[in-house]
């Protein structure tokens, strides 16, 4: 995230939907990667259209749409959303949200996208296996490299924190160091998750600077980016006395979906996200990361696919389910501590914090900026007493059945993530001899194709991706 814990004390709250939205981007074309300035009150989104959108944003302007809106509703008696809702791809703006530049980067799904530390330079990459790294400000591409050979598609990439390096995880457990400014590659760490894919990668920078952590299917690994295990993968999984460059855990008989440091500056806990709605606790000074050593139950039937510590030093963390929830849970105290509801049609995909420690969550079908912490606390003791000075009747709002506060498109998302990747696939390699036909004739490159509404599922479809 190239953000940095700060000592801001953050008060405990009873279990509850404190948290509310600033603000919603909407998408028609499923959303597939989201990235947030380190800085700035910026917000990327990667479309499976291969589309890359930059937005700002202006929290404060924000807030006071959703002060005037709240004033609206308990006056005129107005029943809509407080915050503000806007759709991407009508490339719609307002005072507080304006559209920075929009580009086709990719033929096909844009599949990652993260920025350097200083948010001077996004770094993208698609199912063309194409990867770009473009100027933050203004979209224009300064450097990009093609892996031609590089049959699989890529799952995870983070920029190194503190080195010029990126690194690239694909679907077969192999990770790729590039060097940043060159984009040249430097290293490659094999199957480090026998042959599954990456789910995710994050720096364990109290070790070392070059030691990373990562998880794919039922273990975790550890391992440092200058080191190759290619030679490591020729010794028996039976010989104990070898010592491999890649560490893994017991296997944990459920996928671990993502993973943060609790303190990234402390790297004493990890928490992950488990397929089966669970936390497990992880402590390296205790084991080594071998095993688990606690879990901490979020929600049954759910999966929990992303996750980012809070950084208010109140050993909490975010992660998002499967059902659209999006919970706060304190990772000393084993419990949940607040939830508050995404969507009611789509999962949480993605988590990040922006400049000023907000939660930043995503689907496939929008982007929602929340209230921090401690905004809503304030905001809810503001309104008390404006309530105590107030002789007007109060009037209860809910909005949790609000047609307008989710997306209004006719779209439904009616399957997950992995299952639409899958399926965009098949297009991409069933459109091969239809690209070739394209390649004859003039088209405008800016254009995108019209998708058609697929009846047995609600999907989408793209051709010619």
């Amino acid at each position: 995230m190239g953000k940095r814990s700060r000592s801001k004390k953050g008060a405990t709250v009873e279990l509850a939907c404190l948290g509310e939205p600033l603000a919603e981007l909407r998408f028609t074309e499923p959303l597939f990667q989201m990235a947030l300035h380190p800085t700035k009150p910026i917000i990327l989104s990667g479309l499976a259209t291969g589309f890359v959108y930059c937005h700002s944003y202006d929290a404060g302007k924000l807030q006071e749409t959703v002060n005037e809106n709240k004033k609206k509703v308990i006056v005129e008696g107005e029943n809509k959303p407080f915050w503000t809702s806007i759709d991407v791809e009508k490339q719609e703006t307002t005072d507080a949200i304006t559209l920075m530049w929009r580009t086709r980067r990719h033929k096909g799904s844009v599949r990652c996208l993260c920025l350097d530390p200083e948010g001077e330079y996004v770094y993208s990459v698609g199912t063309d296996n194409v990867l770009k790294k473009a100027v933050t400000g203004t979209g224009k591409v300064v450097k990009k490299t093609s892996f031609k050979d590089q049959k699989l598609k890529f799952t995870k990439m983070i920029r190194s924190p503190t080195h010029a390096y990126l690194l690239l995880g694909d679907e077969d457990g192999n990770v790729m160091v590039l060097n940043s400014d060159t984009l040249e590659l430097t290293n490659k760490v094999h199957k480090i998750h026998g042959g599954d894919a990456i789910n995710d990668i994050f720096q364990f920078a109290k070790r070392s600077v070059h030691k990373y952590i990562s998880v794919g299917q039922t273990t975790m690994g550890y391992w440092d980016a200058r080191e190759s295990n290619e030679s490591d993968l020729q010794i028996p999984d039976d010989d104990e006395d070898a010592k491999r460059k890649v560490l893994l855990s017991d296997d944990q008989e459920d996928e671990i979906l993502c993973g943060t440091f609790v303190d990234p500056e402390a790297g004493d806990t990890i928490v992950c996200g488990m397929g089966e709605g669970v936390l497990t606790v992880w402590k390296p000074q205790k084991n080594d990361l071998e095993d688990q050593v606690n879990r901490i139950k979020i929600c049954p039937n759910e999966s929990i696919d992303c996750i980012v510590p809070t950084l208010q030093d109140d050993n909490g963390v975010w992660c998002g389910g499967s059902s659209g929830n999006l919970y706060r849970a304190d990772v000393k105290g084993g419990r949940v501590v607040e939830v508050r509801r995404h969507s009611d049609i789509d999962e949480v995909t993605f988590l990040d914090l922006d400049y000023e420690y907000r939660v930043v969550s995503g689907g496939m079908d929008k982007i929602v900026l929340w209230h921090s912490v401690s905004e809503d606390e304030d905001q809810k003791e503001n309104e008390s007493s404006d309530e105590d000075q107030s002789n007007e009747e109060e009037i209860e709002v809910d909005t949790s059945d609000d047609e307008s506060a989710s997306d209004d498109s006719d779209t439904m998302v009616g399957l997950s993530r992995v299952e639409l990747i899958a399926e965009l696939d098949k297009d991409l390699q069933g459109s091969s001899e239809e690209e070739e036909e394209k390649k004859e004739k003039p088209k405008n490159k800016k254009r995108r194709v019209p998708g058609k509404l697929a009846a047995s599922h609600g999907i989408t479809k793209f051709e010619g991706l």
